[in-house]
């Protein structure tokens, strides 16, 4: 019975274990991915909740805009060198799987465990826990459109459940509309942002009549130098960044990688970051300070009602906001599918074929999804009354940026370890690389120390977003020994050769491509010369890999 329900509801043929291991979805993927929609990934990524949630709680830690504004520029310039250390590996292991992929080459030992935990929390934490983290930040664009004064946490949680629950229903009935409504929220979003832009510039101007007040006179008078505030404002500054790395999650099916991950992954850094910088300038000129650290996540709709009114103002674009982050939720729970197909396909993920398979007729990945939807229902009701947003964004955030620093270092430690690389066309910035992993450092290390001086009653101890994104990247210590431990021992089969059987495979399809391009003569001089001195490494490459199995 059990076997026909499968056939039934999943179009995976069965399959052993370890013939599983070695499936890629990257031979059969197709290259339809050119440098327009490689960069509007990364771009419709980044502009998820981050810009209209965080700046209130950013400019409430540090104490002036100027050094609100400091920060998020920072943030640009620390994401674009950690998007170089991506641009760098993504170029070296071109297949579906980003992250997990950079880790297991740059530290196999032992037993791809940095690899196996970063699926795990991307699986378990992180993907759910962001998903979680945007539902209240719809429910409280609405009710304010709404004109519900009394929104407590529970109501925006309410509204937030009822999009996600929602979202996911759409995820399972069609992914074409999936796409469709992605794609439309992101346009939306986009005009949504350039509107508060534009706005800001001719408000700067004084062609939009606004209150004056002193938010750009005072400078840095009253800047805090609390450390631990700091480390939390930068963790918000990266929470609206983080989405460049999206691109490296579908490396199998882009075109021309050599010319495209380069310019969509550092012009996804560069158009976000200018566009974040300008949104805040404009916040900071119309909503006095005191008003904005007040407003939290709706500073946005507090800009927009003081700019436009009542009717735009104060219920349009709210509204609008809303939906720019509903479609960041769809866009989150689109990409389960292929988190997951990654792990499956290098043998992480026990029964693979049912949890990733795709429904039949739906052709829609079901299991996957109720569990990402049950996930992201813990997250988003079981934390206690009070800031649930801060809360959920400084937990996703610290095994984010802590995966995310060891994959900038990845790319230092190869430079050692595999010099001569024969796909190594990108050299990274190694002093930007090195910003970026002191910085991913400081964002894990000072949230656990304590605040100074006396601060508002919070109502979690400071320490318990950290905390418990370190006790879920240990708790995957447990599954990555029964998964890539005892369980080879017992049948007998490598969970972990796969990465030399990869890079030999891929040295190989380089070889023969190069070579095929050459005596086809569509090479110029230039080109020719630079195929001439890399031949003999690939070939010796490709040597060493026969001879070490």
């Amino acid at each position: 019975m059990a076997g026909v329900w499968k056939r039934l509801w999943y179009d995976k043929t069965e399959q052993e274990e370890s013939s599983q291991t070695w499936a890629s979805t990257d031979e059969m993927a197709k290259k339809n991915i050119g440098i327009f929609s490689a960069t509007a990934m990364g771009v419709s990524l980044m502009m998820g909740s981050g810009i209209f949630s965080t700046p209130a709680s950013i400019l409430g830690l540090v104490g002036t805009p100027a050094m609100a504004l400091i920060l998020w520029g920072l943030g640009a310039v620390v994401s674009f060198g950690g998007a170089t250390a991506f641009i760098e590996l993504g170029l070296m292991y071109r297949r579906n799987g980003g992250t997990m992929r950079f880790l297991a080459h740059a530290f196999p030992k032992p037993k791809l465990l940095l690899s196996y935990l970063f699926a795990w929390v991307m699986i378990v934490c992180i993907r759910p826990g962001a998903i979680a983290a945007n539902g209240p930040v719809i429910g409280k664009y609405w009710l304010y459109a709404a004109g519900v004064s009394s929104n407590s946490g529970w109501q925006a949680r309410g509204v937030g459940f009822g999009c996600i629950t929602s979202i996911t229903a759409i995820n399972i009935l069609s992914a074409k509309w999936s796409l469709r409504l992605i794609n439309l929220l992101t346009a939306v979003k986009i005009v949504v942002i350039l509107v508060i832009v534009i706005t800001g510039i001719i408000a700067a101007a004084g062609g939009v009549h606004v209150p004056h007040n002193d938010n750009w006179s005072r400078g840095f008078r009253g800047t805090k130098g609390d450390a631990h505030a700091y480390a939390s404002a930068l963790t918000k500054v990266f929470w609206a960044y983080d989405g460049f790395t999206n691109l490296v999650y579908s490396l199998g099916e882009l075109r021309h990688p050599e010319r495209n991950l380069p310019w969509s992954i550092g012009g996804s850094v560069v158009i976000v970051g200018i566009l974040y910088i300008l949104a805040n300038a404009a916040f900071f000129i119309v909503v006095p300070i005191d008003v904005a650290i007040n407003s939290e996540e709706i500073l946005a709709a507090e800009f927009t009602f003081r700019v436009f009114g009542d009717s735009v103002g104060r219920i349009a674009l709210p509204i609008l906001i809303g939906f720019s982050v509903f479609g960041a939720i769809c866009a989150q729970t689109y990409g389960v599918s292929r988190l997951l197909d990654s792990a499956n396909e290098v043998g992480f993920v026990p029964y693979g074929r049912v949890i990733c398979g795709n429904h039949r007729r739906l052709e829609t990945p079901v299991a996957s999804l109720i569990i990402m939807y049950a996930l992201s229902l813990i997250y988003l009701l079981s934390p206690p009354p009070g800031k649930v947003f801060d809360l959920l964004v400084d937990f996703v955030q610290w095994s984010t940026w802590l995966f995310y620093g060891l994959a900038a270092a990845g790319a230092i430690v190869l430079r050692f370890t595999k010099p001569h690389h024969p796909l190594r066309v990108f050299r990274s910035f190694h002093p930007l690389n090195v910003l970026f992993i002191i910085f991913c450092i400081y964002i894990t290390v000072f949230p656990f120390v304590p605040p100074s001086g006396k601060s508002e009653e919070a109502p979690y101890p400071f320490y318990l977003s950290p905390l418990l994104g370190l006790i879920t990247t240990l708790l995957g210590i447990i599954p990555w020994y029964f998964r890539l431990d005892w369980w080879p021992k017992k049948t007998g089969i490598d969970l972990v050769a796969w990465t030399e059987e990869e890079e030999a495979e891929d040295t190989r399809n380089e070889f023969e491509g190069h070579l095929l391009r050459s005596q086809r003569g569509e090479y110029s001089d230039r080109e020719e010369r630079d195929w001439q001195i890399s031949a003999p490494i690939m070939l010796d490459t490709e040597l060493q890999q026969h001879l070490s199995r």
